[in-house]
């Protein structure tokens, strides 16, 4: 039998302002930044930006924009970027989907019907795949994307959310960049809204999905069999916190299995205490309960809207970043040696866009990057 070391993390009361903690690159992308992706894309092994622009919410001026990084925190926008990318790119998944050895990325259209694959060439190019857009039938809309080999045939699907019906949809990729409609729904909780994750959470070397469920208040665990099925996870639904959200997978207490941080859709919170960071520490068989400690007190950050985890430090130890949309703030839950998260901020320029943590050089501490909807920029925090 494994002992785990449980951890009990607690919120230190004082908040204080740390930006000369950083130094900071400011970069345009297109009209309002959201979502932002990291991966290499030009095979030299160093990690590019992608980041999805959602433009304006009446028409089909959504862009991708594609900044490549030469590994020492400089970025060049990639050939033809930023490129076209449908009605309100609002979620995007990077995967080879046509066995070329190249990078692709798979978008969710927010308020439409549709998915985007688009192919890369490997040197930061795309183009908009055979078959796409692709209508999946998602109701009323699919907000995230996700992407894996649920069936173990060696060509990589995708799952959408299906909130309006409390359910999420697989469709089967045929590894030529195409998705097969019309898909297979699977029952969640109530209200699987904006965002779905892929992970193996019981380590059986399937995919499995987390789903965070608005209404109830929760995240669903769905475990793969490798054939295209998908199940909850005895136990499943799990409780996350008040109006759960958003969603970052991290090991958080280092034993090697994936952990949750969920932060609450503010707008429909009711009690001022619910505006808090929750932690769910998973057991390695799908089962997830709250850390020691949690949940963890937003404070006064309005409009949390992303939530990212990773290694601010070098140390191995995992920090969690909230940005926090209407009060223009990006707040740090760093763990201390004594196993105690300490709450700084950090001012952004704000608005509805996201965070990503993700080493962008060779310094073992992550860097960490935010969307900037209400700037059409994205600025990347490097550590002093």
């Amino acid at each position: 039998m494994r002992t785990v070391l449980l951890i009990a993390f607690a919120l230190t009361a004082t908040l204080s302002a740390q930006s000369p903690r950083f130094r900071q690159l400011t970069i345009p992308t297109g009209p309002s930044p959201r979502f932002i992706a990291i991966a290499d894309l030009n095979h030299d092994h160093n990690p590019d930006l992608i980041v999805a622009n959602a433009g304006s919410d009446n028409t089909d001026d959504g862009t991708l924009s594609v900044l490549l990084g030469d590994g020492k925190g400089a970025f060049q926008p990639a050939p033809g970027s930023p490129f076209p990318a449908g009605h309100l790119p609002n979620d995007i998944a990077v995967a080879d989907m046509n066995n070329d050895g190249h990078l692709d990325l798979v978008v969710a259209n927010h308020q439409s019907p549709y998915l985007r694959i688009f192919l890369g060439d490997g040197t930061g190019r795309f183009r908009l795949a055979p078959g796409s857009p692709v209508d999946v039938h998602s109701y009323p809309h699919p907000h995230g994307v996700a992407v894996a080999d649920f069936n173990s045939d060696g060509k990589l699907d995708a799952v959408t959310d299906s909130w309006g019906n409390n359910q999420i949809e697989l469709l089967l990729g045929d590894g030529s960049g195409r998705l097969l409609t019309p898909g297979t729904f699977f029952p969640t909780g109530h209200r699987p809204y904006e965002r779905l994750r892929t992970a193996d959470f019981n380590h059986d070397g399937h995919p499995d999905i987390v789903t965070t469920n608005l209404d109830d208040g929760t995240v669903s665990i769905l475990l793969g069999d490798g054939k295209g099925g998908l199940r909850n996870a005895p136990g499943s639904p799990f409780p996350a916190g008040a109006k759960s959200w958003q969603i970052a997978i991290d090991d958080l207490d280092n034993n090697g299995d994936a952990d949750l941080v969920v932060i609450p859709y503010q707008r429909d919170v009711t009690r001022p205490a619910d505006n808090a960071v929750t932690v769910l520490l998973g057991d390695g068989h799908g089962a997830f309960h709250a850390m020691p400690g949690t949940p963890l007190s937003l404070g006064d950050c309005r409009g949390p809207n992303s939530v990212a985890a990773g290694d601010l430090s070098g140390h191995g130890a995992q920090a969690i970043a909230v940005a926090c949309a209407e009060s223009k703030t990006l707040l740090l839950y760093d763990p201390s040696a004594t196993g105690k998260f300490t709450a700084s901020s950090v001012p952004i320029a704000g608005g509805w866009g996201s965070v990503a943590v993700a080493r962008l050089t060779n310094d073992p501490r992550a860097d960490i990057i935010t969307a900037n909807a209400d700037a059409g920029t994205i600025t990347i925090y490097f550590p002093n």
